[in-house]
């Protein structure tokens, strides 16, 4: 026995106790990082969402679905609104316009820029033009 009265048994009992305290905390400390690191979304994988979002805008599919085939509208107006769909989608206007300006560009500017674009696709001019000039 020591002088306090506990045996070395009862001193390595106590000091094992100790040691798996500290690991079982370490265990569950590594287990809550991990699922913390686990909510936070690799950059692969945010980059995998990004482009299936745009894939999603671009096609009008899930969220972006078009609403032209609603049943309860008269057909004429249907297939107006199929049709300015479509030719939007052509023309690359309202949601399909490309963003060639930058977001401090005045709207009239980049409204003007992309009316030039659609007549240089309509009339094949520019980077349209079937045989472009060297």
């Amino acid at each position: 026995m020591t002088k306090t009265g506990r045996t070395e048994e009862d001193t390595m009992k106590k000091f094992r106790s100790a040691i798996a305290l500290v690991i079982i905390a370490s265990v569950a400390a590594s287990v809550g990082i991990a699922a913390t690191s686990r909510d936070s979304e690799p950059s692969w994988e945010r980059a995998l969402r990004v482009r299936s979002e745009a894939l999603n805008e671009r096609y009008g599919l899930g969220e972006y679905k078009r609403e032209v085939a609603n049943t309860a509208q008269p057909g004429w107006l249907r297939a107006l609104m199929v049709r300015s769909d479509a030719l939007n989608r052509k023309y690359q206007l309202g949601r399909y316009a490309r963003q060639t300006a930058s977001a401090r560009t005045p709207a009239w500017l980049r409204a003007l820029m992309v009316r030039s674009d659609a007549l240089n696709r309509k009339y094949k001019l520019g980077k349209y033009a079937e045989n472009p000039a060297p």
